[in-house]
């Protein structure tokens, strides 16, 4: 019985893994951007179909062709503030499919974002570098030529 149940674990551990997976990253991209791309990513790239989409709310629903049938899959969009820094987080599942086949389309993504919009623009920490010299009360004339640069 003791055999019986390591055989059934090895197995376990040695299936892949699929469903339930979801991945994630994070670009310091604008919102506008993202959207583009990824739409353009799996509708002109990949060749997927887009079932659904909504950019306000910021998600896609897709069919990912696998053999002879499609599985569902779905990308959101959220923009997110990470460090004082605008940022937008994309999380990516297709719950049917290995969890390698996420990577793989969010690596792409990764990869395209640079080829089409360049490195992401990564802000300086104005806000916290504003806060300390305020704290220290040196923040005055600085803070006028930093807000110059914001616009």
């Amino acid at each position: 019985m003791v055999r019986l149940a390591a055989v059934l674990v090895a197995l376990a551990l040695a299936v892949p893994s699929t469903g339930f997976a979801r991945r994630s990253d994070t670009h310091a991209y604008r919102m506008d951007q993202m959207w583009s791309t990824v739409v353009r990513l799996l509708r002109v790239d990949y060749g997927f179909t887009i079932r659904d989409r909504d950019r306000d709310i910021g998600y896609l629903l897709f069919d990912y062709p696998h053999g002879n049938r499609s599985v569902p899959g779905s990308i959101e969009l959220v923009p997110i503030e990470e460090g004082g820094r605008p940022q937008v987080r994309v999380t990516l599942s297709i719950p049917a499919m290995p969890a390698y086949i996420e990577r793989m389309i969010l690596d792409r993504l990764t990869r395209k974002l640079r080829e089409d919009h360049g490195q992401p623009l990564l802000l300086p920490r104005r806000a916290a570098a504003g806060q300390a010299e305020d704290d220290e009360g040196s923040a005055g004339e600085g803070e006028e030529g930093e807000d110059a640069t914001d616009d």
